[in-house]
């Protein structure tokens, strides 16, 4: 029972840990209740919670005043419930497939994970390294490799062990009765990659300076790859006040999205995000070939200020408190985030669906 409960609670803190790689998060605390503890019974949504004179307020206007920090706290506890229930069911699917063939859990995952991961090649291990080199502060590959080798073998390890719980799910028919929380985000007239009519939409919400969102757009492109015209991917701004050229760069992507190089400029600032200010960006659209004189005087005219800043407002009203954030068929996902997070809300979502 110990190795259980430590495999459980492995996955909880690697999880929890995932999550708070984000730049800009902010965190807070809900109340709990104690087994056999009760608390002061909730008023009705309609009742009054508070007057001053012939002032008053119900539970129902306090909850739209409070509807950003509220969403937060609600996704926060799905989370929690989620990953602790994941890591009950793994366990409880790792056990009923090691009984049946007769082994131990740590066998079947040997036989079944451990033996099936190949070594990451050098081609790999080399283009890992050029996707982070602008953010290694000059650390060469030779000094970094070992970690890098490291990190792909966990990742693969990772993928493989997800897959096959995914089929141990269908085998013994598993199935999850709660939903998480979901949230009506608006796609607005953002630049988007995949089909308008995919089943799955990610709108995400991030930072051209933060580094956690550089991250993210790894997995993204990893979810782009795996699933193909069933993705739609919005991207938008949610510049960080603390980020100097935050903004800067994200009126950048709007001026290359008028000459149709949107997802190059893109591309090309999270790439490099030592090179965001004003000048950088000029002499990077030119290198992707914009009419440069044409970018420079709109990035200069600043007339996609007000565009960027409503994407901002719109974050803060949905949750978001920090970047990356990404919300999938309106599911919430904070942080940094690996492809497998990912993948897994977009098979439940792909599930529910269906059925």
């Amino acid at each position: 029972m110990e190795r259980s409960v430590n495999r459980v609670l492995t996955v909880v803190v690697t999880c929890c840990a995932a999550a708070i790689f984000a730049c800009g998060s902010a965190t807070g605390e809900s109340g709990a209740k104690g087994k056999g503890k009760t608390g002061p019974a909730a008023p009705s949504s309609d009742s009054k919670v508070a007057t001053i004179g012939d002032w008053s307020i119900s539970l129902d206007e306090l909850d739209d005043a409070a509807a950003a920090q509220l969403s937060k706290v609600r996704q926060d506890e799905y989370d929690i419930r989620q990953q602790v229930l994941d890591g009950l069911m793994e366990q409880q699917l790792l056990e009923r497939e090691a009984k049946a063939r007769e082994v131990t859990v740590d066998e079947l995952l040997r036989t079944e994970v451990t033996e099936k991961v190949v070594p990451p090649t050098q081609t790999e291990i080399d283009a890992y390294f050029n996707s982070i080199s602008s953010r290694l502060r000059g650390q060469t590959k030779e000094q970094v490799e070992p970690q890098i080798k490291a990190h792909l073998a966990a990742q693969k390890s990772s993928g493989i062990q997800g897959d096959f719980v995914a089929s141990l799910r269908k085998k013994y028919d598993a199935r999850v009765m709660i939903e998480p929380p979901r949230i009506t985000v608006s796609a607005d007239d953002d630049a988007a990659r995949g089909p308008k009519d995919a089943p799955i939409t990610i709108v995400e919400f991030s930072d051209y300076q933060c580094p956690y969102c550089a991250r993210g757009e790894e997995s993204v492109t990893a979810v782009l790859e795996k699933y193909g015209d069933k993705v739609r991917v919005v991207y938008r701004d949610y510049p960080l006040s603390f980020h100097q050229n935050a903004e800067i760069s994200a009126i950048g992507s709007e001026c290359a999205e008028e000459q149709g190089k949107f997802w190059e400029m893109h591309g090309a600032m999270f790439a490099n995000q030592q090179k965001l200010a004003a000048a950088d960006l000029i002499e990077t659209a030119a290198g992707l070939g914009l009419d440069k004189e044409e970018f420079k005087a709109c990035l200069e005219s600043g007339k996609y200020r007000e565009e960027v800043q409503n994407d901002f407002q719109e974050g803060a009203s949905y949750g978001v408190t920090g970047t990356p954030a990404f919300f999938i068929n309106g599911v919430m996902l904070s942080g940094a985030q690996p492809p497998e997070a990912f993948y897994k809300i977009i098979d439940r979502e792909l599930e529910r669906l269906q059925n």
